[in-house]
């Protein structure tokens, strides 16, 4: 892989670091920090850092060396899809469901995630629909949801 570009470092207290999203973003950084070892001598350990998304680390034998990996790396790694919180999407979909409708692309999400949903609303809803007072947008929603997986089974 072709590194677009060299990471800008900055010297710290102990170590060289870079911050490509400026440095209002400093949880989101590469290191560079030598590390003396022994028997193996000198190395240089270098980390790459995106909480919640991505983390790499190793050694080199030079400073260069372990700024080319970072950077390698950094770029490496910004370009892998990052990774969906479903939890969270989902607790943010039975929250809103009475004052804003679920996305469009909620049908195309694969059918244990509108499982889930499905399930969330019931728990959510269970005293409701036993008493029969379902708020319109949950009915609705769980009707197109069963419908949707209705489909998926017999299709």
């Amino acid at each position: 892989m072709q590194v677009p570009a060299r990471l800008r470092w900055t010297v710290e207290q102990g170590r060289f670091a870079a911050y490509p999203l400026g440095n209002n973003k400093r949880d989101r950084l590469a290191i560079v920090q030598h590390q003396a070892h022994r028997p193996t001598g000198s190395q240089w350990w270098w980390a790459v850092r995106w909480p919640g998304w991505f983390a790499d680390d190793g050694v080199a034998a030079e400073k260069q060396e372990a700024a080319d990996r970072a950077t390698e790396a950094w770029w490496r790694l910004i370009v892998t899809p990052q990774p969906r919180d479903v939890d969270a999407e989902l607790d943010v979909i039975v929250a809103r469901i009475l004052v804003m409708p679920p996305p469009n692309s909620l049908f195309s999400e694969p059918t244990d995630y509108l499982q889930r949903l499905n399930q969330m609303l019931a728990r959510q809803y269970a005293t409701e629909m036993k008493a029969e007072t379902m708020p319109p947008a949950v009915r609705n929603v769980l009707a197109g949801l069963s419908a949707e997986l209705y489909r998926r089974r017999v299709g």
